[in-house]
């Protein structure tokens, strides 16, 4: 198949990982499919213009998470495993659960020490996890929220998060964030936060974040004209989902609404049709409010979830790091 893969040489994103982070994106839109066939690796080499170990690289860790399935003799295929196109991730759990238990009975075990032993790895895990701390940084509570939601993988870890203008604000940054084995900050902050701690580079790691792709496809079945709002806590997650309202080319005349005014929601949903909301999005306190956003349902008024991700390529990618920091 033609893999349309742009490289940027001029970014702080390796090329391996600029890789692997397309290739998660277009299955997670539907590009690709599982069972579709990638370039070879010297085929996606020459056509990038790059050295063949870094596609070698970028597969092999698709591989390793399961996204890429390598035949011998026919080539690389997606992996009918993975779990970034929407398949259920409980069902592969359960699956994956049940053919271990199925393997440790061959051996002759018992389902009490099967138990006992699945308990252990866990305890064990956890205890290394809790060894390691990273440092999430970004410019709005919408985002650090969703750092803290997806990275699931990391809840046996110390998470701390700090808003930029709050860091920046602080004495000594670079000592603040050495004290951490990792920090992550989304990609558009990720110069600023270098500038701020030049000694961190090693540590510092951007993450792509975007909106899914079933927020994608609720946003594009906005009809042009509709009454918009826009529901926020800080202005600059406010200014993420105006610049996606532009690119789609409906953001003529939306009005926003932050949550240190929502004393005034029964009056800006008066004339609303739709409304768009952060992932962190709470029900309002208060019997007017409430009652405001019923009766905006009720006659019909939609409620986006604007739901902002972290790319699977960029977990991916942490998770390496992880790997790499648990093995010293």
């Amino acid at each position: 198949m033609g893999l349309e893969i742009s490289i940027d040489k001029t970014s702080e994103s390796p090329v391996y990982r600029q890789i692997i982070e397309q290739v998660t994106r277009k299955l997670r839109a539907g590009e690709l499919k599982p069972g579709d066939r990638l370039p070879t690796e010297r085929e996606l080499a020459e056509k990038l213009g790059i050295a063949r170990g870094t596609v070698n690289r970028a597969y092999e860790e698709l591989t390793r998470s399961q996204i890429l399935e390598s035949i011998p003799g026919r080539g690389s295929f997606i992996s009918a495993q993975q779990d970034v196109a929407e398949t259920s991730r409980k069902e592969r759990a359960v699956a994956l659960i049940a053919e271990l238990i199925d393997t440790l009975r061959n051996l002759r075990f018992s389902y009490r020490e099967i138990r006992t032993l699945i308990e252990l790895g866990i305890l064990e895990k956890e205890r290394m996890f809790e060894e390691l701390s990273i440092a999430v940084v970004d410019c709005n509570p919408e985002a650090l929220a969703v750092f803290r939601k997806q990275l699931n993988f990391l809840t046996t870890m110390p998470l701390t998060l700090f808003l930029l203008d709050d860091l920046a604000a602080s004495a000594e940054v670079e000592k603040k964030l050495s004290a951490f084995d990792l920090v992550l900050t989304s990609a558009r902050h990720y110069t600023e936060v270098l500038g701020m701690a030049p000694g961190i580079k090693d540590k510092l790691i951007q993450v792509a974040l975007s909106p899914s792709q079933d927020t994608i496809i609720a946003l594009a079945t906005i009809k042009p004209g509709r009454k918009l709002g826009v529901i926020c806590e800080s202005r600059q997650f406010r200014d993420i989902i105006l610049n996606k309202l532009r690119d789609l080319m409906i953001d003529d005349g939306v009005e926003v609404l932050r949550y240190a005014e929502l004393d005034r929601l029964p009056l800006f949903l008066a004339d609303k049709e739709v409304i768009i909301v952060p992932p962190s999005w709470k029900q309002p306190e208060g019997k007017v409010a409430q009652a405001s956003l019923q009766d905006f349902t009720s006659r019909g008024g939609k409620l986006i979830i604007f739901d902002y991700q972290v790319e699977r390529g960029s977990v991916i990618y942490v998770e390496e790091r992880v790997r790499d920091l648990l093995a010293q």
